[in-house]
Order: C-alpha cells, then structure tokens, then sequence
C-alpha cells in the first residue's frame, strides 16, 4: 500500500515519527512524491550529459536519481547526482556514485525514481527532533528533558561540597578571622563572599572586618571537572563591642603564692577574683590587672574572674586549675 506523501493533503507532519507530534512545518519538509518515478524518454549513454524523461515536475530540484530498468539486476541500478531540473530534464550531472555501466540505459524500459525516498527522510528528520525534544540536547538540555533531568540530579546529588570553618567567629571590631577551606575535590577556583561586601579568590583567607554587624559566609568552589560547589553558613560572623574574649592567666610566684594577670580589652570598670579556697577580691582600679594570693591549705583550686565594662555587661573566665600541695 501506498503511503501518505508530503504533497498528498491527509499528509501530517510528524506521522511517521517514533512520536506522534507535529514537529515540521510542511513547507520545511523534504518534499515529493512518494517512490516519485518517470521513465527515460532519450538513451542514457555512459557519457550523458542530461537525462530526458516523461516528467521530472515531482522530483526536487536537485538530488539523487535511481536508475535502472525494474526486477531486472543486471547490471544493478546506477545512482546519479544531479544538480537542476526541468519539467522534463535533469541536469549538471555527476556520475560514478554507485552502479555506473558502461553500456547505455536504453529509452522506455529504463525507469528514474528519487534515489532518498521523501518520507523516509521526514520520518528520520522528525525523529531525530522528537529525540532531541525528549533527551534534551546535550549542551542546551530542556529542564523536563532526560538530559534536563539527569543535570538536575547530578547538580544535587553529584555537585562538589565546600566546605569551610573560620576562627574567631566573634569579637569586637577590628576583628581578624581566618577562613580555611576544606573542600576534598580538586579545586581549582575558591571564591569566598565574607557579607560585607568583600571576596576573595584565596584558598584561605584572612579577612578583617572592621564594622560591628553579623555576617553571612559564603564560599563557591570550581573542581577540574568544572563542577560547582556553594556553601552558606547563615550569621556566622558576629562584630560587636560586646564580644569581648577575655583572657587571663596565673603564675606561681613563690611557695603557694600566685600571681594573676587579666589581659582583657575592653572599657573594663571593676574586676572580681574568686581564688576558689573561698576567698574572693573586688578590684574596682581599672588600671589594677593583677592580683596576688596565697594558698593556705593544700588542695586543687579553680579560679574565676568576673570582668564588668562601663556598659553594665560582663565576662566571666575560668583559670586553669591549681594544684597546692
């Protein structure tokens, strides 16, 4: 039977597709008669230099013919290239593809047909589109395409973690922090955003932020492989007059009598030591940053320091235990 021709009018493009959808516009199609044939009107010598025939009006303009004399197979067909065409003539022709002879293609018994059968040619052209809609294109994939798909899982599941800590996380302005990545990949490009409006392209920054405010960290890493990363750690840097990290220590001086020492900044006001034997000292000199005290009995001790600064807020420390014997 037959089947529907691009010319023909019950013709649907897209009908011959692994996908029944209408991908062409029928006048981008690839079009002529189904097996479109004539017959020769003139002997084809093996030097021709034109083919005359009955009617070449449904071939395209130019193409590949099919020439041969049918259910005979000696000698096989011939295909010819040819390059224009009459109603009657096809011309500019180029031999030698398949099949030449050197003996004649005698008139009347000789049939030309269409050597790329049209619809065979639609029928793969909108099925490589219609695979092309369906796996997505590799470089350009749909987001509901296979490829589309298959990139959104990768991004998911496969996209490299960055992987940051820094040091200090608080403290009063200016405040230095050390920032190390830690990503395992092979990174080729670190770049940090510390939300204050500066980056960086090190691999382990330092940066100084020098206004109070809590901050967002965010680090975005580019593997060999061109993968991408990105890491937010959400408030992770607090810059405030009221993160004071105090520090203080103790030294044994002679027998059981220690002296300590409070290296605190800050507007400091008064200062409370707890020796842990029970007896305490309330220094209210802010320039006092020392005490001394001696153990009477032996025993393990835990100091405290209270620091209390000018705005009413306060710091407590705990010393490293001492040991009197």
């Amino acid at each position: 039977m037959t089947r529907i021709s691009s010319l023909d009018s019950g013709y649907v493009t897209g009908q011959l597709s692994l996908y029944p959808e209408a991908l062409d516009d029928r006048s981008d199609l690839y079009q002529a008669t189904n097996n479109a044939d004539t017959t020769l009107k003139q002997t084809l010598t093996y030097n021709g230099r034109t083919i005359v025939v009955d009617d070449a009006s449904k071939f395209p303009s130019s193409g590949l013919l099919r020439v041969g004399i049918p259910n005979n197979y000696n000698p096989a067909p011939e295909l010819i290239y040819y390059g224009e065409r009459t109603n009657t003539v096809f011309g500019d022709l180029i031999r030698g593809f398949a099949g030449s002879s050197p003996n004649a293609w005698p008139a009347f018994i000789t049939t030309v047909s269409n050597s790329v059968m049209a619809e065979h040619h639609n029928a793969v052209k909108d099925a490589l589109i219609n695979v092309e809609t369906n796996l997505g294109i590799q470089d350009f994939p749909v987001a509901t395409s296979l490829n589309g798909l298959l990139q959104t899982l990768e991004t998911t599941h496969l996209a490299p973690k960055a992987a940051f800590r820094a040091y200090p996380l608080q403290g009063v302005p200016p405040l230095t922090v050390s920032f190390q990545n830690f990503s395992n990949q092979h990174v080729v490009r670190s770049s940090w955003d510390f939300g204050d409006g500066t980056t960086s392209l090190d691999r382990n920054p330092h940066h100084v932020y020098t206004a109070e405010g809590i901050y967002t960290v965010k680090l975005n890493i580019i593997t060999m492989t061109g993968t991408q990363g990105i890491t937010i750690k959400n408030n992770y840097i607090t810059v405030s007059e009221d993160k004071v990290i105090p520090f203080a220590y103790w030294t044994n001086t002679s027998g059981n009598t220690y002296a300590f020492v409070d290296q605190t900044d800050g507007d400091i006001v008064q200062r409370f030591w707890s020796f842990g034997d029970g007896d305490t000292l309330n220094e209210t000199d802010s320039n006092a940053h020392s005490a001394s005290h001696t153990y009477t009995t032996a025993g393990t001790y835990s100091p405290v320091l209270v620091v209390v600064f000018a705005n009413q807020t306060y710091k407590r420390l705990f010393l490293d235990t001492i040991t009197v014997s």
